[in-house]
């Protein structure tokens, strides 16, 4: 079979939805099929200034195909230069968008020699399944959805997506006081539309393919489309098992995020929650490893709270080890939005594979796992006052920083056996049933 990605986030560069697509390229291409893909050149992950990115190559994007680390072929889109605000944001995607519609144009002897059999479409960005059901009537192909988080459902939180970025600035404002409530309305209804008419959609939590099963039961189109849980189980950046902490000797705690510092995680809550627990006496040392658009927000309370704790941006795959053994407590942390309740951040599973105690600030499926397979405690979201009592608690009792060998062994069937099951099986049966007269 011949398979068509489509996504604004690919290797080298490295992230969640880049190390998910690499491990399922790799499955698809183990199994025999060529997998082709448009996405833009890495540039989430510097800074590009105008001069550095005008060049037609970037404006129009590439003529030649590269391979990548998974034996799929890559076709570079091209793309604006992101940026940590909501306008810069929309501004980027928007641009790769529009060029991978282009490129069905420009590009269109390299497709069609292709000639795939499928298209499949990864979100985030929103813009890409939009563009994925465009381009599969384009090409008379079924198409499927890979739907990484509760969307177009997300877009009813946008109210509260800038309350942990700190001072917006004017533009921000303006903006969203009337082209912004404009452009989201906008893209729910055609994201649905596109969801809705999707051969295929792929979750990454059994609560979200429950959620929309139902859904389509209540629009009375149940069985029109198949979904499946394609949980982010792919392998860690590292490969070594933490020490029980729990044999540890030590009147202090240490709690590591290494994670996106984003607008859905709110990691205030936890800076709050270590100064209430210092006030009481308790010694935290928290350490903040990440980027994204409250980094700076983040900071700046940090520093007024004079608490100990210190936030750095991301650091390379190889330091990550050295940064796991340091901590006790591992926090996996969301905010308070209801359709996060349906969401299984994969932090929660990379921690359970190294064996690290996790600290999970998490409703729904995600606190269930955790709690079934002991891999640590479960906080819920914005209540600092409850996680500086699960931390201080931890203190006192350091027997409850040992984790069950549970967590570890179910991620690795998962990893092995059942995602790569349940991905084949979405993909075979949506070509299939397209190929039916």
């Amino acid at each position: 079979m011949r398979i068509l990605v489509l996504s604004q986030y690919w290797t080298p560069e490295n992230g969640v939805p880049q190390r998910r697509w690499s491990w399922l390229s790799k499955i698809l291409v183990q199994a025999g099929h060529e997998v082709l893909v448009i996405a833009p050149p890495p540039h989430y992950q510097r800074r590009l200034g105008l001069k550095q990115w005008f060049s037609r190559k970037n404006i129009l994007g590439a003529n030649d195909l590269e391979t990548g680390n998974s034996g799929e072929k890559i076709l570079r889109s091209g793309f604006f230069p992101a940026g940590p605000s909501l306008t810069h944001r929309i501004l980027n995607q928007a641009s790769v968008a529009t060029s991978m519609l282009f490129m069905q144009v420009t590009k269109r002897k390299q497709l069609k020699n292709f000639n795939p059999d499928l298209v499949i479409g990864t979100v985030p960005a929103l813009p890409t399944a939009v563009v994925t059901q465009f381009v599969a009537r384009i090409l008379h192909t079924p198409y499927i959805i890979d739907l990484r988080d509760a969307w177009p459902e997300l877009l009813k939180e946008k109210g509260d997506w800038n309350s942990g970025t700190g001072k917006r600035s004017v533009r921000e404002i303006v903006l969203t006081k009337g082209p912004f409530q404009l452009l989201t309305a906008l893209t729910e209804r055609a994201m649905n539309h596109a969801l809705h008419h999707a051969d295929g959609i792929m979750t990454t939590s059994q609560d979200l393919t429950e959620h929309m099963e139902r859904d389509d039961a209540r629009r009375g189109a149940a069985g029109a489309r198949r979904i499946r849980t394609v949980r982010n189980v792919f392998p860690p950046k590292t490969e070594f098992i933490a020490s029980d902490k729990g044999q540890k000797s030590s009147k202090e705690l240490n709690v590591l995020y290494a994670g996106t510092v984003g607008r859905a995680q709110k990691i205030d809550n936890a800076v709050k929650a270590v100064k209430i627990a210092q006030d009481r006496g308790y010694d935290i040392n928290l350490r903040i490893v990440g980027d994204g658009a409250t980094w700076h927000a983040t900071k700046a309370t940090i520093e007024s709270l004079g608490i100990n704790a210190t936030i750095e941006h991301r650091v390379p795959a190889d330091e990550l080890q050295n940064i796991y053994e340091w901590a006790d407590t591992a926090l996996v942390h969301l905010t308070d939005w209801e359709p996060l309740n349906r969401t299984v951040p994969s932090k929660t599973y990379e921690l359970m594979s190294l064996g690290v105690h996790t600290t999970a600030v998490v409703q729904g499926e995600a606190a269930r796992l955790n709690e079934e397979l002991g891999a640590g405690v479960v906080v819920p979201p914005e209540n600092p006052e409850a996680l500086a009592e699960a931390w201080a608690a931890l203190i006192d009792d350091r027997s409850k920083l040992t984790v069950s060998p549970s967590g570890r062994e179910w991620v690795a069937t998962q990893r092995d056996e059942v995602v790569p099951e349940a991905f084949l099986d979405i993909v075979y049966a949506v070509n299939n049933q397209h190929e039916e007269p």
